[in-house]
């Protein structure tokens, strides 16, 4: 998944605060750019906007125009984190910064055409690249993560008996109802590959169990087109990963090792003719990120 500095374009244009609002016109207009960082001996001291241009006289100091309270970000952020920074701050441009230089601005265009290269065009839901780096924020946050992973039963069986448009309609039917029992604040969900959806959530893993369950219910009891019966299995896996924390190492590690037991406890539900399947709780030990 890229960061922000993935969108940072090399040329980078500031001005200093005692310029006048007409020479920063003037650069906006000339170079197609948006705004300008406000730098006074080598600090960010503001931004000017071409909206702020417009409204001020060409006469009038940099300085009366800008805005100084500046919202900046890190260019090993993600992109998710620059898109809810500009959400929450309803600002378009965010000042990229690194140890107190700036490297660039981004915009909320480039970050919104970036993130739709992660967004599954069937379902409308998230790939799972961004599934990965949701799990990886809460692990930095410091929370325990579950890991629930869902696999439909005979779905290329389905795709033979009844075409794959109908087979995308299952999927399209399928998201809705997932959608409609998870919690956005608790839960993201993703189309993991084909047939496969993943949720990574904040929830215990009795109560990542208990959505489970309740998905695999919802499904059975469905009304699908063509009156066909479609089902789901799932597997969950969640674990204590505190001395892995402690040690330093790339978390990324427990993500995928979660996925992975969650992903085989989906199929040995599918085996067992079990609804669902949980891996208990799992401990990493600290030699594991060695």
């Amino acid at each position: 998944m890229p960061t922000v500095k993935s969108l940072i374009s090399e040329k980078l244009y500031t001005i200093d605060p005692l310029a006048s609002v007409g020479r920063a016109a003037a650069i906006i207009e000339r170079y197609g750019i948006g705004s300008l960082p406000v730098v006074e001996e080598g600090k960010l001291v503001g931004i000017i906007t071409s909206r702020d241009v417009r409204r001020f006289h060409p006469n009038r100091l940099v300085a009366d125009a800008m805005t100084r309270k500046v919202i900046t970000i890190s260019p090993t952020a993600s992109l998710t984190e620059a898109q809810k920074l500009m959400v929450k701050n309803k600002i378009e441009r965010l000042v990229v910064t690194s140890e107190s230089n700036i490297v660039g601005i981004i915009t909320y265009a480039q970050i919104m055409l970036e993130l739709g290269k992660y967004t599954d065009s069937l379902t409308g839901l998230n790939k799972a690249e961004i599934f990965y780096e949701k799990a990886l924020e809460l692990l930095r946050r410091g929370q325990e993560i579950a890991i629930i992973f869902l696999d439909l039963d005979n779905f290329g069986g389905i795709n033979k008996e009844y075409g794959h448009i109908y087979g995308d309609n299952v999927l399209r039917q399928a998201t809705i109802i997932l959608k409609n029992l998870i919690n956005m604040n608790e839960d993201t969900l993703c189309r993991y590959a084909g047939d496969e959806f993943a949720i990574v959530t904040t929830r215990s893993l009795a109560a990542a169990e208990k959505l489970a369950r309740q998905i695999v219910t919802a499904f059975a009891n469905e009304n699908w087109p063509g009156k066909i019966k479609v089902t789901i299995s799932a597997g969950v896996a969640g674990g204590r990963r505190s001395k892995i924390r402690e040690c330093g190492k790339d978390s990324s590690y427990i993500v995928k090792n979660l996925v992975n037991m969650a992903s085989l406890a989906s199929t040995k539900a599918k085996r067992l003719k079990k609804p669902v399947v949980v891996v208990e709780a799992v401990e990493f030990k600290e030699t594991a990120c060695m």
